[in-house]
């Protein structure tokens, strides 16, 4: 019977971690092969896409379509500065039409401009301190540093540095009241998160990042709004974060720590995460990305009924397993903590490491 794999969520205390940051397009590459940078050092530069608008040249200057082409000033290809002017005066208002912004013309036909608004130039941050070990010198480059890793199920795209507090514990519900001046910038990590006054609270100490077992669904939009990166470590409900996660965070507290809330993805094995840059006092590794299930191996459950429960593996069946449901899967039995042993398909099942 061949091996059975499962993706490894990440509670590592010290290991070596590298990660590649990455323009969105081609750009340039200013940080140096074997560098040590900092978090808030720029990497690379670029600019986004450009985006495109129409300009209604008869509408902007009251004129016949007919009449538009001789009050035109530029031609298609011209580069031209924000509020420059693009055609105009015309008629007794001396009504004109200036560029909305620095870009340049592409066509101009029947009385109408396609403009194209230069793309916004964009600096890429290291995100945390680490030393530059790979580039292909126009857009991506490879970080490495020794540390404390965290891995979440959902994030919300955000990312930021900043010192570490707890805010309650594993399984509390976070309350407006607990947040004071002295959380002012800081990145919180607590147990669950059920009321957007907490997150009005939090945006108003201008918190700078949060990390939590989990929240409730309702708060999915408001979260998405949030100007800082949110990262939820068990998912969508009210479930505690795990023992490992929560105990490995609450001792780093007070250190500071880069926090990513990317979206994970199936094909590059991504996920949202919290990195606390630690000083190596021995010699580390890099952690795998995917492992084989066996007999004691530590698992945490990723999808209800049992989303966010941790545990042991006791046995891996060979036949598949026929749920009320009626799924039918390959599955494991699992001593979950404080549940005791259940069935579970290996697809609900994620690797703690």
């Amino acid at each position: 019977m061949p091996d059975i794999v499962a993706p490894v969520s990440h509670v590592t205390p010290l290991g070596l971690i590298r990660r590649e940051r990455k323009l969105p397009g081609p750009g340039t590459v200013v940080a140096r092969l074997n560098e040590k940078v900092l978090a808030s050092d720029v990497i690379a530069e670029g600019e986004l896409a450009p985006s495109h608008v129409f300009l209604d040249l008869v509408r902007g200057l009251g004129v016949p379509e007919k009449d538009v082409a001789r009050y035109l000033l530029h031609q298609a290809g011209d580069r031209l500065e924000a509020g420059e002017l693009i055609a105009g005066p015309a008629g007794v208002g001396r009504r004109t039409v200036r560029a909305p912004a620095v870009g340049r013309i592409v066509t101009f036909q029947r009385g109408r401009l396609l403009y194209e608004v230069r793309g916004k130039p964009i600096g890429l941050r290291a995100g945390f301190p680490g030393m530059i070990i790979g580039t292909d010198g126009t857009r991506s480059v490879t970080l490495e540093t020794t540390g404390a890793l965290v891995q979440g199920i959902w994030g919300n795209g955000r990312q930021e540095f900043a010192m570490l507090r707890t805010v309650g514990g594993a399984g509390e519900r976070i309350r407006s009241e607990q947040l004071d001046i002295n959380l002012r910038g800081a990145l919180l990590t607590g147990g669950i998160l059920d009321q957007a006054s907490t997150l009005q609270q939090m945006t108003q100490l201008t918190v700078r990042g949060l990390v939590v077992g989990s929240a409730t669904s309702d708060l999915v939009a408001q979260l998405m709004r949030m100007q800082f990166p949110v990262v939820l470590t068990e998912g969508f409900g009210e479930i505690p974060m795990n023992n490992a996660a929560y105990a490995l965070l609450t001792t780093n507290a007070g250190r500071e720590a880069a926090i990513d809330g990317r979206m994970g993805d199936n094909f590059s094995q991504q996920r949202p995460e919290l990195i606390i840059p630690l000083p190596a006092g021995r010699k580390t590794d890099l952690p795998e990305e995917v492992v084989t299930l066996t007999p004691g191996t530590r698992v945490r459950v990723v999808r209800p009924p049992h989303a966010g429960a941790v545990g042991s593996i006791r046995e891996l069946p060979a036949k598949a397993v026929d749920y009320p449901s009626g799924l039918l899967a390959r599955s494991a039995l699992v001593e979950l903590e404080g549940i005791g042993t259940r069935s579970v398909p290996l697809a609900n099942l994620d690797v703690l490491l």
